[in-house]
């Protein structure tokens, strides 16, 4: 069994991570963090997105309640810019094969109003992120 209350034992799984931002743009560019409850469950996320030509775009969320299905509020900022939106997704522990350990498949998306933002371009359609991630727990090769 992982141990969520120590970040040492578990860590986020970047060759299975993938977030596709407003600009059409699907990336595995960005880096930030997780917050998982003792118990396994999301909390919240932080998390910087690089964008060609553009400031560094951020979103995050520290207010995440559920277990399997998420919800709660999340805020979308690029440069001196930001709004709100509510986030919905999934976390939902996933078996690892014979092993017995368990991962954790993570699911968030958010829909913003882009004239808070000042979308460059489609100023009038909705500024959607959506984020796949795993956490999977540490193994003696990972090197931690």
């Amino acid at each position: 069994m992982v141990s969520y209350t120590d970040p040492g034992a578990w860590r986020i799984a970047m060759d299975a991570s993938e977030a596709m931002l407003p600009t059409g743009l699907v990336t595995r560019d960005f880096h930030g963090s997780f917050y998982l409850s003792p118990a396994g469950s999301l909390a919240g996320f932080t998390l910087r997105f690089a964008l060609p030509g553009a400031a560094q775009l951020c979103w995050d969320s520290v207010s995440l309640e559920g277990g399997r299905e998420v919800r709660g509020s999340s805020r979308l900022w690029i440069g001196g810019r930001e709004t709100l939106a509510d986030v919905s997704g999934l976390c939902v522990p996933v078996p690892a094969g014979h092993t017995g350990n368990r991962y954790l498949k993570i699911v968030l998306s958010a829909t913003f109003s882009p004239l808070r933002l000042r979308w460059p371009r489609a100023r009038l359609r909705p500024v959607t992120l959506r984020l796949f991630s795993e956490i999977r727990p540490l193994t003696p090769g990972d090197g931690a």
